[in-house]
């Protein structure tokens, strides 16, 4: 199931499962010389590189690993000015990664209003989103005219199984124009003032590859809107100053330390986006690693010129992944590209509903050939098993006709997938990253609402993907849910759903494998496993710190591990307070 392991000939290794002897490998004399800024010890050192790997302690020097093993071999790295650490017993992995989310929207949503049901917040139903955007607006004192956003609300989980309409934000404002931006990501609520502002509120066409839904006339705007469908609302919303979107990327940061990532993605920048990073990154404000997908419906004014797929450059923190291509919708919005009809379709919709699709094939076929053409990775949002077929069979037709087949295409999300999907995807080299808290968040709407209870079983097949030999990654996709990556883990080992049934648990992860999928598998997935991913000598001290053991703990208590300290490029950028 997993990449093959770079073989560190200067690695000193503690091997853990009972032994008591340290290896020091023929190479690691040299590294003995080097004195080190900063040594954990006492710890539970789970290096990710094997199951059984486990060391007592880390040497870090100049944001590099250059020690592993028992405390008393590391501590020879010792010096004066070295900083010692006592984890007092504590247990530390590589840093997480996060294999998909979206930094820059975080960073531009952080000071919404939050609609959020529990956990995450407090919107149960209908009444409560509209006090808690009331008191938002008091708050904040918005005054008349000026825009009132928020985001998370969740049709699935509002007791009224429904979207507001634009009446139920009108009652909350009429004067102010309110944009509601739903949980998936993939639709928005507006009130009556707001669709007259983006000319959609009478008569306006659906867009390609979006849907305004309407009321019984057949014509007026209902106030929900489906993908593209958003996309003239959005371009209305007000724009924060440059050092306004600075100040906010550094909160979203601390978000991302305290749930112990080191490395973070923006997983559909914008020239905007991409810039504000650049310049982060130039100042020295960027304290995690990020990967830039770049989405391919931007305006981008020459991507072959930009530096797509190269390394990161030294004192960077910023590189470009890919390329982010979009196939489909969101399965809990009943957007996404499904083979069979939604289990219980949208109101209004005929029978045989399934979704649609984002782009055609012979769209998508160009960006396939020319991301080749240029090495470049692709990246696809692809949550249904129609969206996944189109993959797999127009990248089929591409390897067919080039000499040699594209490489490493991560397909996002993966939801519905079927069981000779992942063995095409295998022979293909399509890795999926599931975004396995869909079991927790959305596992009973799926089941009773969007998929049925077969499908909704096979959601996330991570055990199908791991037996078949894919390297498969996980993650959160924030902010459609908080970058939690210790309740991402409990999902996928224990796949609960909110109201606390097992959803397909055939489909689970082990916590070793669940912890591989958030590291090593990650780093793998963008070819940055030579770096990080795992705890070895020579690679980025990116790591970090939990109050318990993921692999020894109850599965049923993995998402009350706390995070202790985060740890990027050796610095710690958070520490838990006690």
């Amino acid at each position: 199931m997993f990449a093959p392991k770079a073989a560190s000939e200067n690695r000193l290794r503690w091997l853990g499962m009972g032994a008591v002897t340290a290896m020091l490998l023929t190479s690691a004399a040299p590294a003995l010389a080097q004195v080190a800024d900063a040594i954990y010890t006492n710890g539970v050192i789970r290096t990710m590189e094997a199951p059984e790997d486990v060391a007592q302690a880390v040497a870090i020097r100049q944001g590099r690993i250059v020690a592993v093993g028992p405390t008393q071999a590391v501590l020879a790295h010792r010096g004066s000015g070295t900083r010692i650490v006592d984890l007092k017993g504590k247990t530390m992995l590589p840093g997480f990664i996060d294999a998909h989310g979206h930094l820059s929207m975080l960073a531009g949503m952080i000071d919404f209003a939050n609609l959020s049901p529990p956990p995450v917040a407090g919107v149960r139903d209908i009444a409560s989103l509209q006090s808690t955007l009331r008191g938002y607006i008091a708050q904040r004192k918005i005054p008349a005219g000026q825009w009132v956003q928020g985001f998370g609300y969740d049709d699935a989980v509002l007791s009224e199984r429904r979207h507001p309409t634009r009446q139920e934000l009108d009652a909350v404002s009429s004067d102010r124009p309110i944009m509601l931006l739903h949980a998936s990501g993939h639709i928005a609520a507006a009130n009556t003032r707001a669709l007259e502002l983006a000319g959609l509120l009478r008569d306006a066409p659906n867009p390609a590859g979006g849907v305004i839904r309407r009321e019984a006339d057949g014509k007026t705007a209902s106030g929900v809107l489906e993908e593209a469908g958003m996309y003239r609302l959005m371009a209305l919303l007000p724009k924060l100053t440059f050092e306004q979107r600075l100040a906010a990327l550094k909160k979203a940061q601390d978000v991302y330390a305290r749930y112990g990532i080191t490395t973070a993605q923006d997983g559909a920048a914008s020239p905007d986006d991409y810039a504000l990073l650049k310049a982060a990154d130039e100042r020295g404000a960027l304290k995690i690693d990020v990967g830039a997908l770049l989405f391919f419906r931007a305006p981008w004014q020459n991507l072959e010129a930009m530096p797509i797929g190269a390394p990161r450059q030294t004192q960077a923190r910023l590189r470009i992944l890919g390329i982010k291509l979009m196939l489909d919708g969101s399965p809990q919005g009943r957007t996404a590209w499904l083979k069979e009809p939604y289990h219980r379709v949208p109101d209004g919709l005929a029978a045989d509903y399934h979704g649609y699709r984002q782009i055609e094939d012979a769209e998508l076929r160009g960006w396939i050939d020319r991301a080749a053409d240029h090495r470049w990775q692709l990246f696809a949002h692809v949550n249904g098993d129609a969206a996944m077929q189109q993959l797999i069979d127009v990248t089929a037709a591409a390897d067919a006709a080039r000499p040699k087949p594209v490489e490493r295409t991560i397909a996002i999300h993966s939801q519905v997938v079927g069981a000779g999907q992942l063995a095409r995807m295998k022979d293909l080299d399509i890795q999926p990253s599931f975004f396995a808290t869909h079991a927790f968040y959305w596992g009973d709407w799926h089941r009773d609402v969007t998929l049925g209870e077969t499908r909704a079983a096979q959601i996330s097949p991570m055990r199908d993907a791991i037996d078949r030999g894919l390297v498969p990654s996980i993650h959160n996709d924030a902010p459609v849910v908080p970058p939690d990556m210790m309740r991402l883990i409990w999902a996928a080992v224990t796949r609960t759903t909110r109201s606390g049934v097992t959803l397909g648990a055939a489909e689970a992860a082990t916590p070793y494998e669940a912890v591989l999928m958030a590291t090593r598998n990650a780093a793998w997935q963008i070819h940055e496993e030579k770096e990080k991913g795992t705890i070895a000598v020579g690679k980025q001290a990116d790591l970090v710190v939990l109050d318990a053991d993921p692999l020894k703990i109850s599965v049923k208590n993995l998402d009350g591990i706390k995070i202790d300290r985060t740890i990027s490029d050796g610095t710690e950028i958070y520490t838990a307070t006690h």
